[in-house]
């Protein structure tokens, strides 16, 4: 699910209750998709998508892949 934080920022949760996974943010004309921490240098960029939606799609297929 997208959980709003701001204008043109969105945090990706599993459920309401969820810690945040990734992180998704306005970037120029797309969504910018960014695994999810605290600390800046673990975050990993994971590619710029169209719309929100499809960068919390590409979150769970990254996840699927990862678990694969």
């Amino acid at each position: 699910m997208l959980d709003e934080t701001g204008p043109g920022s969105w945090l990706v949760r599993a459920h309401d209750d969820s810690p945040p996974e990734a992180l998704v943010e306005e970037f120029a004309s797309g969504y910018r998709l960014t695994s999810w921490s605290l600390t800046e240098s673990d975050q990993e960029n994971l590619g710029v998508y169209t719309s929100a939606a499809h960068a919390e799609t590409a979150w769970w297929r990254h996840l699927d892949g990862a678990n694969s």
